[in-house]
């Protein structure tokens, strides 16, 4: 499976992240899976490229043009393969069309428009993608609150929990990503 994961870019983040992000990729990589992502070199990005690598994985970065710029500094160049777009919605599409799978690394409002996106196309339909977020020491926790808060206000259906799922172990991830069914639930399930 192609695994596309979002993550921050960050070059201040605490190592408990990056550690994270780099043994979750490294245990990904050995179950012979690779990655996409947003070619970053650094942050979580740039850990989880060192530990699809370190597992002998492919990676597939994918980045706007304009990071050729002042942003150079942030993109992984050495990709196995490297996808250049226009925009950056146009980056998020192309991973989101390659991708069997999405894991959700601790990161800030990239991170979350990311995550939200790919929920909401899977709540309407457009993929079956399996959704794992990687909760490290309870980042997520308040995202999470937030959506069972909006279920509980009716908001959103309690069915919409079968669209993603947390977890702090890499091998229940990994299992789950392999082997995600939605619980059987379709489309009109979620409305």
């Amino acid at each position: 499976m192609k695994i596309c994961v979002f993550g921050a870019a960050s070059k201040t983040i605490d190592e408990k992240y990056l550690t994270a992000a780099e043994e979750l990729g490294e245990s990904l990589a050995k179950r012979g899976h690779n990655l996409v992502f947003g070619a970053g070199s650094t942050g979580l990005m740039g850990a989880s490229a060192r530990g699809f690598k370190k597992g002998g994985a492919t990676i597939h970065g994918v980045v706007p043009e304009f990071f050729r710029g002042e942003l150079s500094d942030f993109v992984n160049w050495d990709c196995d393969e490297l996808s250049l777009t226009k925009t950056m919605r146009e980056r998020k599409a192309l991973m989101e069309k390659l991708a069997d799978a999405f894991v959700i690394t601790p990161g800030g409002v990239g991170t979350f428009e990311e995550f939200f996106e790919v929920l909401t196309l899977k709540q309407l339909g457009q993929h079956r993608k399996p959704i794992a977020i990687l909760n490290v020491d309870g980042y997520y926790d308040p995202l999470i609150n937030a959506i069972e808060y909006s279920i509980e206000k009716d908001f959103i259906k309690p069915e919409c929990r079968a669209l993603y799922k947390c977890f702090t172990d890499y091998e229940e991830l990994a299992h789950y990503i392999e082997n995600d069914d939605m619980q059987g639930l379709n489309v009109s399930d979620f409305k």
